[in-house]
């Protein structure tokens, strides 16, 4: 019985510090294992939303509308978050267009995105 004891304590102490080379530097203050935390990565995301204004050089603010659950009450709230985003010349956009925008590289401070695609221009 002694035996086991010390097999079953220096398992879970090895799978203590396993759990701790896979949290990492990041991760301290979380769980090893919690699946409350979601990581996003924004850079890849095709996001799409409606053109707000054009009054910046290149750059055009873009609406985004989404819906998320409540967390008590599982209605669904809708909220928006407006992105700056890069405007190619060749690609005219107006207040009111409906695109596609696609993660970039940071190309400065408020602005990680570019417009793909016009989907739906207003007349």
């Amino acid at each position: 019985p002694g035996l086991a004891k010390q097999a079953s304590s220096l398992s879970g102490r090895l799978l203590t510090m396993q759990c701790a080379q896979l949290r990492g530097k990041a991760f301290t203050s979380r769980p090893a294992f919690s699946r409350s935390h979601v990581v996003a990565v924004r850079a890849v995301q095709d996001l799409k939303g409606t053109v707000v204004s054009t009054a910046m050089q290149n750059t055009v603010v873009v609406s985004v509308d989404s819906l998320s659950p409540h967390p008590r009450y599982f209605k669904r709230i809708r909220s928006s978050k407006r992105f700056m985003a890069a405007v190619d010349e060749t690609k005219p956009v107006t207040v009111g267009d409906y695109v596609r925008l696609e993660g970039c590289r940071p190309l400065s401070k408020n602005k990680h995105f570019r417009i793909a695609e016009v989907i739906r221009a207003v007349q």
